[in-house]
């Protein structure tokens, strides 16, 4: 590996400290962002620098004294601690030492901002040129200690003049460029001459001048952004839906200008955030994603009327009926095409869209919470892998892995519940019309004569699914609507994924709010229902929780919080018996961390409509130190 790649730990750790990994302890805001670093006002020029070509994205870090004291901080409680730190004694000074040798080593001020400047996005094509303050100290004795050339207005480093002739050359070229003003002289390094060449003046003379307004920033050009996230061809997504959605990423992509992500390190967490500026709202999916937010808005009530327990929660405030009409229409659109080839009845497809028309997409909040009972999981599992049972076990352990989901509208139930009857109606009506004329062959029918041909299917249908209505718990407020939708196999010896099973569906009224939950397990959805609904169960939901102050911060789009063993238990599906393996390992793995995934990490966004139709969308994400340990343990391992 070459020495070079030495220049970058710093700069990597930082922009990437930790993935996020529900402990529902306290939570602490999310920090206010920290004052701008120093800075020198930008340099005048008739003609500023601009980018250099290839140059992909541009990494700063303010104060990299700081921010590796941080880093050795937070992994030195870790597993990776006693591997990467055990003598105690690394400083970011011996690293560059190793880098570029100790004359050059000695002249960099790392109390003041590094730049790192990448080329290239692919593993192979990737170059850096790192730009270094050079201490104010030292550069009036630059000539003394080095042998230095000029350069296109740069003074190339031969070697140090103390240094042996017959000594190798410093391990990487490098140039001193002095800079317009005091303070402003850095030292540029990298594999390649032509490289430092093209991107001197441009980190001279605009990034450099720039404050810092975070421990770290990783801004990513415009071209790059559009190159690694850029629509693929699409062989495995057919139909009209999969059209659209090609054409609905082309269109975001063609709105996107810019993205940046950045650290701020605290006392006991980091705070990452990501955001996205678009150049414009012309497509449909930029004006449902980044739609303008009063100042004021708060979270939706129900989103603090969710359960104590759950593990992954979510909300929006929504963007309007109005942003949200083209996507609405496009996606109903290539839905129905869709469903024709498959041959269902066009006339009835067309109800139950009109229907849905009035139901989705409409515009308002909107919140969603999902749970599992994870210790009756981890005793399923393990009796499942110890062989008691077999089939019996399997089951067990399958069913144990269902979660619940409950979602909340403030629309009132007198609207939905009609609605979802009528939907449900018009389904049933679906399939059986369709089955009809697969089985007359008539009219209709995939490859009748004079229907149209349907497309072909990648997954036939194993099941079938029947929706009853029955009656709804006394212990759920009046009105309820209880669904089970009951599913067979259409197949003998079908997997146990598709054995016969009931998913309950409740459609619940509150006031001016409708609940909705979800699940095969009917005990556990009426017991989170309750929570949600019942004023005297509020010490059961996340509004009692302590230190959700990061949640209720007013101005956000949405918000949320999840944990490591959230994703993990709401992951497992135990659809097969490898399903159930792999769940098996993944919580045994969990119960042995630090915290055992646990931690509740919040997240918020914030969505701005600006000037000449441009929009800015940030999410920031609180990394506890705790989580950060568990994802590092679980990683190492």
């Amino acid at each position: 590996m070459k020495r070079a790649a030495l220049l970058l730990p710093i700069a990597l750790v930082a922009a990437c400290a930790g993935a996020p990994a529900p402990q529902h302890g306290p939570v602490a805001p999310l920090p206010p962002a920290p004052p701008p670093a120093r800075a020198a006002p930008a340099l005048a020029a008739a003609q500023p620098a601009t980018a250099p070509e290839g140059l992909s994205s541009v990494l700063r870090i303010a104060d990299p004294q700081r921010t590796w004291s941080h880093l050795t901080r937070f992994l030195a409680s870790t597993p990776l601690g006693p591997l990467l730190w055990s003598a105690g004694t690394m400083r970011p000074e011996m690293l560059l030492e190793h880098a570029l040798g100790p004359a050059l080593a000695e002249v960099v001020d790392l109390d003041r901002p590094i730049d790192v400047a990448w080329f290239g996005i692919t593993e192979t094509e990737s170059r850096v040129v790192v730009s270094l303050p050079v201490a104010e100290q030292e550069v009036p004795r630059l000539h003394e200690r080095f042998v230095l050339k000029e350069h296109r207005g740069m003074l190339r480093v031969e070697r140090a003049r103390d240094a042996d002739p017959d000594e190798e050359t410093p391990p990487h070229l490098c140039a001193f460029e002095p800079g317009a003003r005091r303070g402003s002289a850095r030292l540029l390094c990298a594999q390649d001459a032509k490289d430092i060449d093209a991107a001197a003046r441009y980190l001279v003379e605009v990034v450099g001048p720039q404050p810092v307004d975070a421990d770290a920033r990783i801004e990513v050009l415009e071209w790059a952004i559009r190159e690694v996230m850029k629509s693929e061809d699409g062989a495995d997504d057919d139909g009209h839906t999969g059209a659209l959605g090609r054409e609905l990423g082309d269109a975001l992509m063609r709105d996107l200008e810019s993205m940046s992500m950045d650290l701020r390190w605290g006392h006991a967490e980091v705070d990452v955030g990501v955001s996205l500026r678009f150049a414009s709202r012309r497509s449909p999916l930029t004006l449902a994603l980044a739609p303008a937010v009063a100042p004021d808005a708060a979270p939706p009530p129900a989103f603090l009327r969710l359960p104590s327990d759950t593990a992954v929660a979510f909300y929006t405030q929504g963007a309007s009926r109005a942003e949200l009409t083209p996507l609405r229409e496009a996606l109903f659109r290539a839905v129905r095409d869709d469903s024709v080839d498959d041959g269902y009845d066009a006339a009835v497809l067309d109800r139950l869209l009109q229907r849905f028309d009035t139901m989705v997409l409409t515009g308002g909040s909107l919140v969603m919470g999902a749970g599992g009972d994870r210790a009756a999981a981890e005793r399923a599992l393990a009796a499942y892998r110890s062989g008691k049972g077999a089939a019996r076990s399997q089951k067990a352990a399958r069913r144990a892995l269902h979660p619940w989901i409950l979602v909340a509208v403030e629309e009132p139930a007198q609207t939905w519940i009609p609605g979802v009857k009528e939907l449900l109606l018009l389904s049933e009506e679906l399939d059986k019309l369709k089955a009809s004329a697969k089985a007359a062959g008539g009219a209709g029918a995939p490859g009748a004569a004079g229907a149209p041909e349907a497309r072909a299917s990648k997954d036939e249908d194993n099941e079938r699914t029947t929706s009853v209505i029955v009656r709804a718990p006394a212990t759920l407020p009046a009105g309820t609507l209880h669904v089970e939708l009951r599913s067979t196999p259409l197949t003998k010896g079908a997997p146990p994924a598709n054995a016969p099973r009931t998913t309950h569906l409740y459609v619940v009224p509150a006031g001016q709010r409708t609940w909705f939950g979800i699940g095969d397990e009917d005990a556990a959805v009426v017991a989170r229902l309750r929570a949600a609904t019942d004023p005297g169960r509020d010490e059961r939901t996340l509004g009692a929780a302590p230190g959700l102050e990061a949640l209720r911060q007013p101005g956000a789009l949405a918000g949320g919080l999840f944990s490591l063993a959230g994703l993990t238990l709401l992951g497992a599906t135990g659809d097969t018996k490898e399903a159930l393996d792999e769940a098996a390992e993944q919580l045994a793995g969990l119960a042995t961390l630090p915290a055992r995934g646990e931690v509740a990490i919040p997240v918020a966004v914030t969505s701005e409509v600006l000037g000449s139709g441009a929009a800015r969308v940030t999410a920031r994400v609180r990394l506890p130190m705790t989580a950060i340990q568990d994802a590092i343990a679980l990683g190492s391992r």
